[in-house]
Order: structure tokens, then C-alpha cells, then sequence
């Protein structure tokens, strides 16, 4: 009986030697190619959508419920050739199984993106919808500066803008504009000294009426005490922010009512260090 367990044991010790000598060590999960995108819907006349990478289960970011003028964070995207659909939002799954955007984006590794939707998805209205991929070259940013950029996704009444810097929504117009933005034009970063920011928008060449005027948020300061970031903003050295300029809303449309008159709506680049 003595011999027989010297012999089982002698064997498990040969097992987990050669079990041993069979490990290679930590696996580790392969690197992905990863890019960064963000999703920004500009069509007047559509409602609440969701949007989908369908080629891919990792790295495929979606975005339910996303309305017009609406936005999501930067998020991880798998490089390459992505197939991406949007669809309605609903519970009807008659609505949901048919997508009203179906296409292919390639993206680049390391890469920052914005991918617009925008025109007109009702069919007959000019222009048609499509989606905008627009590559956000992110400056880097001194401590002691702001970077601005415009995207003007097309206002009702005119198809370039004048873009006034004003420390309010109240303050009188300077003499000359920021810059000017065409139709569907993304601006360059112009960088500004951090303080309270409004713009102002005319129509090229014109000083009245605005078009839309609203405050640039002015972020907050971090506190390492608590463990909190700095959020980027007008008042904060070392941000980027992008001014995007909405259309109104189709009357009679599924997009939201209330957004009876063009817009800006602003979205952080960059927040400072913290």
C-alpha cells in the first residue's frame, strides 16, 4: 500500500513539472488598433436616433436615444474600415430593423474624429443627409490660452456666417468679426485669452439681426484634494472647445420643437491639465 502511493505521488509530481514546463507565462490580450470618435447629430428634421458599428462586438461604440443638436464624449473606435448604421428610436421593431444611414467610415489609428450627421433625411429636401467625418486636429494649448474652433453644420437664412467674440451675449459688437465660416466649413483653432466668451452671429457682411448668440461654458478648475479634473472651458487656460452652429428645427418634424431659431451648441476638445 506504501508502494503503490510512492508510485501516485511520484506521478503527480511528474504531472505538474511537465504542466510547468508547458507555461509560457502571462497571456496577455493582443493591442488593438484603436481611434477615437465622437457622434454629433445636425439633421433638423429627425428625432431621437441610435447608432451602431456593426462589423465588431469590441471597440464598436454605440449611442441610443441621440437627438438633434445632441452629442456623445470621444469614445474608442476599432482603426480600419467600420460599417455603421443609424436608426430610429423606438420600440417597434418595424422601425428599428430598418436603418435610415448605412455606409462604411474608415478610421485612423490614434486619430481624433467627429462624425456629423447632418443635411435633410425627409426625402425631396436639399441637401440629403450624410455623415461628415471631420479629423479634429486638437492643438496642444498653453496654459495661458483658449483654442477655439467653428463648425457652421448650415443656418436658414444664410449660408456663411460672421462670428463675434463678445465677453457676453449682451455686449455690443466689435468692429470686425472673429472669423467668417461658410456652409458645412469647419473653422481652424484660433486661440483666444481665457476669460468669459460669447459669440455672435450675423450674416457675412452684416452686423444685424443675430442669428444666434449664447455663452461659452466657462469651466472649472480642478482640485487634486478631491480626486476632480479640470473641465475645459472659455475661463481656462489650456482648453479646446469647438462651437458647432445648428439649423433650426423642421417644423412639424420629430426633432425637437422647442429649437425654434439657429444655435450654437458647444463641445470640449481638450480639457486643461489638471
Amino acid at each position: 500500500m506504501s508502494h503503490m502511493r510512492t508510485v501516485f505521488l511520484a506521478l503527480g509530481v511528474i504531472a505538474v513539472a511537465s504542466a510547468c514546463e508547458k507555461d509560457a507565462g502571462p497571456f496577455l490580450a493582443p493591442e488593438e488598433s484603436i481611434a477615437y470618435v465622437r457622434y454629433v447629430h445636425a439633421v433638423p428634421d429627425t428625432g431621437a436616433t441610435d447608432w451602431r458599428p456593426i462589423d465588431a462586438v469590441i471597440n464598436s461604440p454605440p449611442a441610443f436615444g441621440l437627438n438633434f443638436r445632441g452629442f456623445t464624449p470621444y469614445q474608442a473606435m476599432g482603426a480600419g474600415a467600420r460599417r455603421i448604421r443609424i436608426f430610429t428610436t423606438s420600440t417597434n421593431i418595424n422601425i428599428t430593423s430598418v436603418p435610415i444611414v448605412d455606409t462604411t467610415i474608415t478610421f485612423n489609428a490614434d486619430t481624433y474624429y467627429t462624425l456629423l450627421w447632418t443635411g435633410f433625411a425627409r426625402a425631396g429636401q436639399t441637401p440629403a443627409d450624410r455623415l461628415m467625418l471631420i479629423q479634429d486636429n486638437i492643438p496642444d494649448v498653453p496654459a495661458g490660452q483658449v483654442s477655439l474652433r467653428v463648425v457652421n453644420v448650415g443656418l436658414d437664412l444664410a449660408s456663411s456666417v460672421d462670428v463675434f467674440a463678445t465677453a457676453a451675449t449682451t455686449t455690443p459688437l466689435p468692429a470686425s468679426p472673429l472669423l467668417s465660416v461658410a456652409a458645412g466649413a469647419v473653422s481652424s483653432y484660433l486661440q483666444q485669452t481665457p476669460g468669459p466668451l460669447a459669440l455672435q452671429l450675423t450674416t457675412t457682411g452684416t452686423r444685424t439681426p443675430i442669428l444666434a448668440q449664447v455663452l461659452a461654458p466657462p469651466g472649472q478648475a480642478g482640485d487634486p484634494t478631491l480626486n476632480l479634473n479640470a473641465v475645459g472651458g472659455s475661463t481656462m487656460g489650456g482648453s479646446a472647445f469647438t462651437a458647432f452652429v445648428f439649423r433650426r428645427a423642421v417644423p412639424g418634424s420629430t426633432a425637437p420643437a422647442g429649437f425654434t431659431a439657429p444655435g450654437i451648441v458647444y463641445i470640449i476638445d481638450k480639457n486643461p491639465p489638471r
